[in-house]
C-alpha cells in the first residue's frame, strides 16, 4: 500500500471514528424552547436540580471533530455539579464563514455573540454567570471570543488543552494534531489571553502527557495572577480519562466562580 493510500485510510478512519464518538455518549437532557437554538449543532444539559438557578452556565465549544463522546460525559459530569452546559459543534459554522481576514473574523463575532446570548436567555437569564470552555482548537476558540467578542455576562475562560496558535476554521493539521497554524489569519493564543477583559479568569486544564503542555509557561505568564492550570494525571491531548478529567474540571470551575456571586454588566 502506498503512503498516499495509508494517509487517505487514516484520515478515512480517523473521520469515521469521529462521527462514532460524536453519536455516543451522554445525551442531552434539555430541548431549546428556542426554535433558532433547536436548529443549531448546540447540545443542551440541564442542572440536576432545575428547581435551583445553575451555578453558571457553560458555552463549550467542541474540538476539530466537533461536540463529542467525552465531551459529552464531562456535560453530564457538570450538569450533576449543578452546571447548565450548551455544546456547541462549531465545525458548520467555521465552514460557514468567509475565507479571508477581517471579514471572517466579523462574520464569526456577528454570529457567535447573538447565539451565545440566546443560550443564556434559555438556560439561566441574566442573574446567572457565563463562563465560555472549549477543549483543543475549541478551548483556543473559547479565548479569542474572550478577547474579541465579549459575550454579555462572561466571568471566566475554561480552556481544556489549548495550543499556542490558532485559527478560526479547521485544518487537515487540525485533525491530524500535526502542526499548529503560522499563517497570517492565525493567532497566538498567548496575546488573546493577554487581551481577554482583566475581570476575567482563565483556567487551563491539562493533561501530564499532553504534548503541548511546553506551552503552558506563555500562557500562563500572559494571564499573570488571573489564570491557573489544573492537572490530569497520566492523560494525554484528548482527555479521555474522564473521572480524573472532570474532577479537574469541576476544580477549575470552582477557582474561576469563587469571587462570582452574580454579573451585572
Amino acid at each position: 500500500m502506498s503512503r498516499g493510500s495509508r494517509f487517505r485510510l487514516g484520515v478515512a478512519t480517523l473521520v469515521a471514528v469521529g462521527l462514532v464518538a460524536c453519536g455516543d455518549g451522554d445525551p442531552p437532557t434539555r430541548v431549546a424552547r428556542d426554535a433558532v437554538l433547536r436548529a443549531q449543532p448546540i447540545f443542551l444539559y440541564a442542572p440536576a436540580d432545575t428547581t435551583r438557578p445553575p451555578r453558571a452556565i457553560v458555552f463549550f465549544f467542541g474540538n476539530d471533530i466537533g461536540f463529542w463522546r467525552p465531551h459529552r460525559a464531562l456535560a453530564s459530569s457538570l450538569a450533576a455539579a449543578q452546571y447548565a452546559v450548551a455544546g456547541f459543534d462549531m465545525r458548520p459554522l467555521l465552514r460557514a464563514l468567509p475565507e479571508h481576514g477581517a471579514t471572517r473574523d466579523s462574520a464569526f463575532v456577528a454570529t457567535i455573540d447573538p447565539l451565545i446570548a440566546r443560550v443564556r436567555h434559555e438556560l439561566g437569564g441574566d442573574s446567572v454567570p457565563l463562563v465560555l470552555a472549549g477543549h483543543s482548537l475549541g478551548a483556543e476558540v473559547a479565548i479569542w471570543t474572550a478577547a474579541n467578542v465579549c459575550p454579555k455576562g462572561t466571568v471566566a475562560v475554561l480552556a481544556l488543552s489549548p495550543g499556542s496558535r490558532s485559527h478560526l476554521r479547521v485544518s487537515m493539521s487540525d485533525i491530524m494534531n500535526t502542526s499548529e497554524p503560522t499563517g497570517a489569519e492565525s493567532f497566538s493564543v498567548a496575546s488573546e489571553i493577554a487581551a481577554a477583559p482583566p475581570r476575567e479568569r482563565v483556567a487551563i486544564v491539562r493533561g501530564t502527557r499532553d504534548q503541548y503542555a511546553r506551552v503552558d509557561s506563555a500562557l500562563l505568564a500572559a494571564g499573570g495572577q488571573r489564570i491557573a492550570r489544573f492537572t490530569v494525571p497520566f492523560a494525554g491531548h484528548s482527555l479521555k480519562r474522564i473521572a480524573t478529567a472532570s474532577y479537574e474540571t469541576r476544580r477549575a470551575l470552582d477557582w474561576l466562580l469563587a469571587d462570582v456571586a452574580s454579573v451585572r454588566r
